[in-house]
């Protein structure tokens, strides 16, 4: 049986996200310590963060108290999400790799339905760099595109990428790495470029990848609750994205499914 770690970008600076803390994901880590031993469930906080609100779920929180930021990329480059995310992905890494089979690095606005993700892992023969959301042979591209290259970027010109051997990048909000590919991005993480959004950092280091259709769902606030009631029903996914809920929305969300097996 593969062991997974569930990887949760986290932060609790808007009260949607502390909100999905508290309820949805303390509930997924309560449940996977009595009914799903091989997933692990990880919440990546950045340095300095206080914990001592979260002591039910503490053993399930990495706190990245070690990392130089500045001495990642220059200070000019630095944004709520860069080099923050990538960061805490790679400490969380080198922290967890000796002791997963899988990895699964998302967000906290994500609900991860446990029984069919797992069943997915367990029968696929190889897991991959994979997700559902993929720019496929276009992170060059999509880098040009949005002004992250230049002479006054961190990226000064393609030529820079020239030794990358990746062009795709898979969204962060939901991407699987396999063990040797965790491993392998740690021993060239000297090579990461921290002043760029994590995915696509992560997307140049790796040569291969694989697109996983209807594996993540989207769903959007404006979105009735009944309506979020049939499209769950009718998706054969095994990630739900509530895509920029606000609080209110994230609770009467919460208060209709808490109840269901929607992320068993």
């Amino acid at each position: 049986m593969k062991k997974i770690a569930i990887l949760v970008i986290a932060a609790t600076n808007q009260p949607v996200y502390e909100y999905y803390i508290r309820n949805y994901w303390t509930e997924l880590i309560k449940y996977t310590k009595s009914q799903a031993s091989h997933i692990d469930v990880f919440l990546l906080f950045e340095n300095k963060f206080d914990t001592r609100d979260f002591s039910k779920i503490h053993d399930n929180i990495i706190r990245d108290d070690l990392t130089n930021q500045d001495s990642l990329c220059s200070r000019e480059f630095h944004s709520p999400q860069v080099p923050g995310i990538l960061s805490k992905t790679v400490f969380a890494l080198e922290y967890l790799q000796d002791y997963y089979d899988v990895f699964f690095r998302t967000n906290l606005s994500s609900v991860i339905r446990l029984s069919r993700f797992d069943n997915f892992v367990q029968n696929k023969e190889s897991i991959c760099y994979s997700g559902a959301f993929v720019w496929a042979n276009a992170l060059r591209d999509d880098l040009i595109n949005y002004d992250r290259i230049g002479p006054d970027k961190s990226i000064t010109s393609l030529t820079d990428l020239e030794n990358y051997p990746g062009n795709t990048f898979i969204s962060g909000a939901g991407f699987f790495l396999n063990k040797h590919e965790a491993q392998f991005i740690l021993q060239n993480k000297h090579k990461l470029r921290y002043a760029i959004p994590d995915d696509v950092a992560i997307g140049l280091m790796l040569s291969t990848h694989e697109a996983l259709p209807g594996f993540t769902s989207v769903i959007r606030p404006e979105t009735s609750v009944n309506q979020m009631n049939g499209m769950i029903t009718n998706s054969p996914g095994s990630q739900i994205r509530l895509q920029h809920f606000p609080l209110g929305v994230a609770q009467a969300f919460w208060d209709q499914f808490k109840t269901t097996d929607l992320w068993r």
